[in-house]
């Protein structure tokens, strides 16, 4: 598995973003026009060939919020996203057998929560378990048999929720302290403690912490000085989606399990698969 490179293609998806948050954000053409000019820019400054997107799209999300005075732009794409996916769970989830496998690819199935792509084409992919194109599924579960300890298990989108507490009630299952991790603040679609208490799964998921910043994926130097000790201290840690693959795949720890469905064309080539393939893949040495 090599670190995830950036590539060209990543200039049209961020610039696409962009347009989404700003159009979020407000409907006052004159603050769009200022936040999309100082987003750009960012955008120009920091596209380099050693970028990582998700680290760009994490300095022009706050300066879209300042500018539209937005703290929460997808705030309302959340909640309609959290209703279908808590719809699809409850459909889904009772079907399927209480199995490890099971489990996991249920909450790799959350993964393929889209906020680029209709809900409708999110529906119709979402009717059945996820099956892997490829997953270290061996060396999961020789960790998971050994000596439990601290598991962090970080969040990515709100919506997946449903379908993470069915795995993350069989780790604790297992003997393991599970941390539910989600995001110090609002951040595109994902998940918030906000939003794990709106919707009503806070309780069983406890304990959760967050990471003390409001980032895509997961930059340790941003994160609180609490997090990152907790960071530092955990046996096991099961990242999900595309940002905390982006955001820490070039760390050397098989600690880290990387649990996704990749959407794009970059990071499907880092992992070797086709696009839209679910994977989970260890760290590399």
């Amino acid at each position: 598995m090599a670190a995830m490179s950036i590539r060209q293609e990543c200039h049209a998806c961020l610039l696409q973003l962009i347009e989404q948050t700003v159009a979020l954000a407000t409907a006052d053409p004159d603050l769009q026009a200022a936040a999309r000019s100082r987003a750009q820019a960012i955008l120009a400054a920091e596209f380099t060939p050693q970028a990582i997107p998700a680290r760009i799209a994490n300095r022009f999300h706050p300066v879209i919020k300042d500018v539209t005075g937005n703290p929460d732009p997808f705030r309302a794409r959340k909640q309609r996203e959290t209703a279908l996916a808590r719809r699809l769970a409850a459909q889904l989830l009772p079907q399927q057998p209480r199995e490890p496998n099971t489990l996991l690819a249920l909450a790799a199935t959350g993964n393929a929560l889209d906020f680029f792509r209709p809900e409708a084409d999110i529906s119709r992919d979402m009717v059945s378990p996820a099956v892997f194109t490829a997953a270290d599924l061996d060396p999961w579960w020789r960790r998971l048999q050994a000596r439990p300890g601290v598991l962090l298990y970080l969040a990515d989108n709100a919506g997946e929720q449903f379908f993470d507490l069915p795995l993350v009630l069989y780790l604790r299952d297992l003997g393991w302290q599970v941390y539910y991790v989600v995001k110090g603040g609002p951040i595109q679609n994902d998940l918030t403690r906000e939003d794990l208490t709106a919707s009503g799964v806070a309780p069983a998921l406890a304990p959760v912490v967050d990471t003390g910043a409001a980032t895509v994926g997961l930059e340790l130097e941003l994160a609180s000085p609490e997090f990152q000790c907790l960071f530092q201290q955990a046996d096991l840690i099961l990242a999900k989606g595309m940002g905390h693959y982006e955001t820490l795949a070039h760390l050397p720890d098989p600690r880290l399990f990387f649990l996704l469905q990749a959407k794009c064309p970059p990071v499907a080539a880092s992992l070797q698969v086709p696009r839209r393939s679910f994977v989970l893949r260890q760290a590399e040495r």
